[in-house]
């Protein structure tokens, strides 16, 4: 690893960390729009409004592992902290290895939506 990566993977993390408060921003807003709907319309722009929450999550992520990385920890130490399992899949490329046929294993993750 080149004597600069820490430094390199830290300001990502922080980079990514700025780009998550923007898209919690607009999350806000469209939360706001949401209650302003009539009712009819809500369970749509809900839906929409629940992908940002997932892209906030995954953003987190993200940086956490930029993070750990730049702290020293090995790769597999710092995809371990991903808290969201389909997250911690794609980082380590075990999505080939599951098979769409098989439900994924119970990760503890809370599903609001489906």
């Amino acid at each position: 690893m080149p004597a600069d990566a820490p430094s390199l993977l830290a300001a990502l993390a922080a980079e990514i960390g700025d780009v998550r408060t923007g898209v919690e921003r607009v999350s806000g807003l469209l939360t706001d729009l949401v209650r302003r709907l009539p009712a009819e319309h809500r369970a749509e722009a809900l839906t929409d409004a629940q992908a940002l929450d997932v892209l906030i999550q995954r953003l987190d992520a993200v940086a956490g592992v930029l993070q750990g990385l730049s702290d020293g920890r090995t790769s597999a130490d710092a995809v371990s902290a991903v808290l969201l399992a389909d997250v911690a899949v794609r980082l380590t490329g075990e999505a080939s290895a599951r098979a769409s046929d098989h439900p994924p294993a119970s990760s503890g993750d809370l599903l609001l939506f489906d």
